[in-house]
C-alpha cells in the first residue's frame, strides 16, 4: 500500500470538514493537494484541521477524570463509560477512548508534514504568512509528539514521508525516552525562533506563537527531569524491537538543571510580552476569589493575560450541564474526590491534612485549626465582588464587598478554608447563585438522599460534592442561560510556569546542596501563586509561615500547592501523579467522599467509600490494532 492512499483519505476528511469540492475536480491525487494549496480558504482550513488534536478542556473523560480529582458518576460504568472503566482496572489495549493519542495524533502529525511540503505564497497569502503557517504546523508536530512520549512513554519519530512511500517505510519503531524527548525540545526551541510572542491581529487569537513553544518546551523537560523516567530502575523492562531500553536508569541531575532554565524563559519572555497572574481587586485589595475564578473563566481580550496557550471554542456547555445540581436541570453527576477537598489550604495558609490512617481516617495538622466535626455558629464573611457568595446577608460595613462566604450551620470540614476551595468544590448545604436565579425555594444544594439535588440516582454526586472550577456559576441549564457563555479553554497559564520552576529550582538545588542559596528564588515564585491566592505567603515577616529549613518538606508543600492552583485542570495532576511516581498508590485502592445514602445531617457528613479503583501502569497502552498493523511496535509490559 503506498502513502498517496493516506492523502486521499487525508483529502476526504478535509474536504467533508470544509465543504469543498475540489476532489470532483482533479482525479489525480497528487494535484488535489496541489489545488489545496492554491486556495486561501482551503489552506487556512487545513491548518486549522491541523489544530484540533489540542486536547479539550471542558472533558470529564480524559486525564482529569483518572486521577484522584475528578470523580464522574460511577454508576456511569454501566453505559460503558470509558473513565469510569479505567479507575476501575477494567481496560485493555483492546479498548479505545479516554487517552486516544495514539490514533489520532500521528495523523495530524502528517497533515502538518504535507502543509509544509505544499504551502506556499499566493496573490492574497505572504512570504511572511506562509512562515508563520509554516512555523505553527512545526510546533503542532513537536506538541503532538510531546503528549505522545508523555502519556506512552515508548514512541516513535513521526516524519513526513513523500508520496509513493511505500507503507512498510512507515511501520516505525519505537526510539529511546530521552532521544524523542531532545528531539522534541529542540524542534520547539528552534521554532520559537520563528514565531512571534504575540500577534496584533486580534483574529489570530488561539494560533501558536513563540510563548506557546516555549512552555511546551517547559513543560516537557520538566517532565523528563522527574523520577518517573529519570533514574527510575522499574523501567529497565521496556525495550523496542531491537532490544534497546527505552529508558535510562541512571539519574541525571542536569536535567532538573536544564527543566529550571527552560521555564525560566518561559517566565521572563512571558512576561516581557505583558503576561501576568490575572488579578481582580476588591476595595482596592487583592479579590482572591474573583482572581482565582476568572483566571479560568476569561479571555485574553477581557483582560485575563495569564493565559498563555488558549483553546479558544470549546464545549463548556455539556461540561456545565453535567456539573450542576439536578433541581436545576443539571446531571449533577461530575463530582470531585473528597481527597481533593482535603487538599485545600485553611485561610491561615496551613495544611489541615497530612495524611491518612489505615482506615481512611484523616490525620488531622491540629495546628491549622481543622475540625470536621460539627457545624458552625457564625457565618464567615470575605471582602470580594463574587456574586456568587451569599447575597441573603451583608454586614453593615463597605456591605458593596463584604458578603457571606460561608453561612452559619455549615458542616466545619468546610469552614474556614482558603478561597480557592470555595471557587472549586460545591459541597452539600453550599449557596449557590444559580438556583437562586432559577427561582428555586431553596437557594442551597441538597445532596442528602432524597434531595431535590442527590440520590438514589446514578446522576447524583457519587462523592457527595460537585465540580465548581471550570463551571459557569451562574448557569441554568434548563433555561440555557449563563454568564460565561462561550468561553475558550486552558492548555497552559502562567501559574504552571511559577510551580514548574520552583519545583525544579528546589529538586536541582537537592542534588547539589544549594537549597539554601536558592531559597528565596525558590519561595519568591510560591508566593506569588499564594499572595493572590489571599492566603499567608512564606517568609520571615509579621503573620507570615515560617519558610521550611527541610528541602523535603519544601517539596511537599510546593506538590501540594501544585495540586491545588491546578486542580482538574489540563490534565496536570494526573501527569504530576505519575512523573513523581505516586501513582500507583495515589490511584490504588478505596476512595472516600461523604454518605450519600443518608438522609440526615448527622449520618451524611462521614467519611464513606464510595469506590475501590485499580492502578495498572505508569503507562497507557498503545491500541492493539496498532501493535497488530505495525509489527515494529513493542507494548509496555504492563498492558501484555
Amino acid at each position: 500500500m503506498k502513502l498517496i492512499k493516506y492523502i486521499i483519505i487525508t483529502a476526504i476528511a478535509f474536504s467533508s470538514l470544509v465543504s469543498c469540492s475540489y476532489l470532483d475536480k482533479q482525479p489525480d491525487d497528487q494535484l488535489t493537494i496541489e489545488t489545496v494549496f492554491e486556495n486561501k480558504t482551503n489552506m487556512e482550513r487545513w491548518l486549522a484541521y491541523i489544530y484540533t488534536g489540542i486536547p479539550k478542556f471542558y472533558s470529564y473523560d480524559g486525564p482529569d477524570a483518572i486521577a484522584d480529582e475528578l470523580a464522574p458518576s460511577v454508576g456511569w460504568e454501566s453505559q460503558g463509560f470509558k473513565a469510569i472503566l479505567y479507575q476501575n482496572g477494567n481496560w485493555t489495549p483492546s479498548q479505545g477512548g479516554v487517552i486516544g493519542y495514539w490514533t489520532t495524533l500521528p495523523k495530524l502529525i502528517r497533515q502538518a508534514y504535507i502543509f509544509i511540503e505544499n504551502a506556499h505564497a499566493l496573490d492574497d497569502v505572504s512570504e511572511t504568512e506562509v512562515a508563520y503557517m509554516k512555523a505553527e504546523c512545526r510546533f503542532m508536530i513537536a506538541y503532538y509528539h510531546s503528549l505522545m512520549v508523555m502519556n506512552y512513554g515508548s514512541v516513535p519519530i513521526i516524519e513526513g514521508a513523500a508520496v509513493g512511500t511505500d507503507a512498510s517505510e512507515m511501520m516505525l519503531k519505537q526510539r529511546k525516552f530521552y532521544e524523542v524527548v531532545d528531539w522534541i525540545a529542540e524542534e520547539l526551541e528552534e521554532t520559537a525562533d520563528q514565531l512571534p510572542n504575540f500577534y496584533d491581529d486580534a483574529t489570530k487569537y488561539g494560533r501558536a506563537t513563540s510563548l506557546w513553544c516555549h512552555a511546551i518546551r517547559a513543560r516537557l523537560l520538566t517532565f523528563a527531569a522527574s523520577p518517573l523516567v529519570n533514574g527510575n530502575p522499574a523501567m529497565q523492562n521496556v525495550v523496542n524491537i531491537d532490544g534497546e531500553n527505552i529508558f535510562s536508569s541512571e539519574f541525571d541531575a542536569e536535567r532538573w538543571r536544564v527543566a529550571a532554565e527552560a521555564n525560566k524563559t518561559l517566565i521572563d519572555k512571558a512576561e516581557e510580552s505583558g503576561h501576568a497572574l490575572y488579578i481582580q481587586r476588591a476595595n482596592g485589595e487583592i479579590d482572591p476569589f474573583q482572581s482565582y475564578q476568572n483566571a479560568i473563566m476569561l479571555r485574553y481580550n477581557q483582560g485575563n493575560t495569564e493565559v498563555i496557550i488558549p483553546r479558544t471554542y470549546d464545549d463548556a456547555g455539556w461540561f456545565d450541564r453535567q456539573s450542576n445540581p439536578r433541581s436545576m436541570g443539571g446531571g449533577g453527576a461530575i463530582g470531585i474526590t473528597q481527597n481533593l477537598v482535603d487538599a485545600f489550604f485553611m485561610k491561615n495558609g496551613l495544611v489541615p491534612i497530612t495524611g491518612y490512617n489505615a482506615d481512611g481516617s484523616p490525620i488531622i495538622n491540629s495546628a491549622s485549626g481543622y475540625t470536621e466535626t460539627g457545624f458552625s455558629t457564625a457565618s464567615e464573611v470575605a471582602q470580594t465582588t463574587w456574586i456568587y457568595a451569599d447575597q441573603s446577608t451583608t454586614t453593615e460595613s463597605n456591605s458593596e464587598f463584604n458578603h457571606v462566604i460561608v453561612p452559619s450551620g455549615t458542616f466545619n470540614m468546610y469552614c474556614n478554608r482558603e478561597p480557592r476551595f470555595y471557587i472549586s468544590v460545591l459541597y452539600n448545604e453550599a449557596y449557590h447563585y444559580g438556583k437562586r436565579q432559577h427561582g428555586s425555594k431553596n437557594w442551597y444544594t441538597n445532596f442528602f438522599s432524597g434531595g431535590e439535588d442527590g440520590g438514589p440516582s446514578h446522576d447524583s454526586p457519587s462523592a457527595g460534592y460537585l465540580i465548581r472550577k471550570r463551571v459557569d456559576p451562574s448557569a441554568i441549564p434548563s433555561d440555557s442561560k449563563g454568564t460565561y457563555i462561550k468561553r475558550q479553554g486552558i492548555v497552559y497559564r502562567l501559574a504552571e510556569a511559577y510551580l514548574s520552576y520552583a519545583e525544579c529550582l528546589l529538586e536541582y538545588a537537592i542534588t547539589n546542596g544549594s537549597y539554601v542559596q536558592a531559597q528565596s528564588e525558590i519561595i519568591k515564585y510560591v508566593n506569588k501563586i499564594r499572595e493572590r491566592a489571599g492566603i499567608p505567603v512564606y517568609g520571615s515577616g509579621q503573620g507570615e509561615i515560617p519558610i521550611p529549613t527541610d528541602p523535603e518538606v519544601m517539596r511537599d508543600l510546593i506538590h501540594r500547592e501544585r495540586r491545588v492552583e491546578l486542580n482538574c485542570e489540563s490534565g496536570n495532576r494526573w501527569y504530576d501523579l505519575r512523573r513523581w511516581k505516586e501513582a500507583e498508590t495515589a490511584l490504588d485502592g478505596d476512595f472516600y467522599g461523604m454518605n450519600t445514602k443518608a438522609d440526615n445531617k448527622e449520618d451524611f457528613y462521614k467519611r464513606t467509600k464510595y469506590q475501590t479503583r485499580k492502578f495498572i501502569s505508569y503507562w497507557w497502552p498503545i491500541p492493539q490494532d496498532e501493535i497488530d498493523k505495525n509489527t515494529n511496535l513493542v507494548q509496555i509490559p504492563d498492558w501484555n
